[in-house]
């Protein structure tokens, strides 16, 4: 049976799965699940995900759920550790006003830019952000959003101009596994053009991006910790969801 196959065998229940090989994984706890994943079922996933040579896998739980006790006990049992605390939040994009911008933007697919030019301007976007610091590479990065998004990752990943000049950047996509949900893989502004007032605006043309692409509504996230992304998704009619919490469980690196 194939890993992905395998392991959705195992979470599939209770969580939606995030490709992320060779690297990692992260599974998302469901709005709906249809059972809970027992102690066993994780630690069969823990010794697979170690034997294939993984870096890691995330987990992202949902607070408020009546299930959140359980969960994070048998995680924790397990050896994962917390890595932060997230609020979520959601906009129906069926009545969605582009308004008038300034910004042009570019894709990978578009060959305006390259895939090293792409890691490095969001890579430039990761820092001084108040989102707490990734543990993965900037090729792991390129390469989760590979692995995610299939083979038309490079039409999602974009650079955002301000005459001509780039600013950020956004990845917006339909989740996998459905033909209606939009997110954004990853958005920022290069340092900079921070403080300029540009977040509120690039995020809206980062929603009409979706729209185009065509998400009827909009799934967003940031760290709890990071009240300047908390107010653009205000501004911008996002409404609070909920409150998740992220665990890690990193694997030893093997040696060849």
């Amino acid at each position: 049976m194939p890993k992905i196959l395998l392991i959705e065998s195992l979470v599939g229940k209770t969580f939606k799965l995030l490709n992320g090989f060779p690297a990692y994984i992260t599974i998302e706890q469901k709005e709906k699940p249809t059972d809970l994943i027992s102690e066993q079922e994780l630690s069969l996933l823990i010794n697979l995900c170690s034997q294939w040579g993984l870096e890691r896998i995330g987990v992202s739980l949902d607070r408020t759920s009546e299930d959140f006790d359980y969960l994070s006990g048998i995680f924790l049992r397990n050896g994962f550790e917390h890595f932060s605390s997230r609020v979520e939040v959601y906009k129906d994009l069926s009545n969605l006003d582009k308004g008038e911008t300034l910004f042009t933007y570019a894709a990978i697919a578009d060959q305006r830019f390259s895939e090293s030019e792409f890691k490095h301007f969001w890579e430039r976007c990761m820092s001084g952000s108040d989102n707490k610091p990734s543990t993965l590479t900037m090729d792991q990065h390129l390469l989760s959003v590979k692995s995610e998004l299939g083979a038309d990752w490079g039409k999602s990943c974009h650079v955002y101009y301000l005459q001509d000049n780039p600013i950020g950047i956004s990845i917006p996509h339909i989740e996998p596994g459905t033909i209606v949900e939009g997110r954004l893989f990853y958005f920022g502004l290069l340092p900079e053009a921070r403080g300029k007032g540009l977040s509120t605006d690039l995020h809206l043309q980062s929603l009409w991006a979706l729209k185009k692409m065509g998400a009827t509504h909009y799934i967003g996230s940031t760290h709890i910790a990071n009240k300047k992304m908390q107010r653009v998704f205000e501004k911008n009619g996002c409404i609070t969801r909920t409150q998740t919490e992220t665990y890690y469980k990193y694997f030893p690196i093997k040696e060849d």
